[in-house]
């Protein structure tokens, strides 16, 4: 698995009317599923991490190497 943004959670299937059943997934926030905006914030507002979420940027094309 690859590096995390946030911790993983559960996300509960819901029934027809809108009702949590007992039925759940895990959800994962991987740097790799995070869209352009949270990278770039949570770059400039995280500390740690910087170096995993910098490379991911790179190869994306959106931040340039130096």
């Amino acid at each position: 698995m690859g590096v995390k943004l946030k911790p993983s959670t559960k996300e509960y299937a819901r029934d027809a009317r809108g009702r949590m059943t007992n039925r759940w997934t895990w959800k994962h926030y991987t740097i790799t599923s995070a869209s352009n905006d949270e990278l770039l914030k949570a770059y400039k507002n995280t500390p740690r991490k910087k170096s995993a979420i910098k490379k991911e940027l790179v190869r994306r094309g959106i931040y340039e190497s130096i």
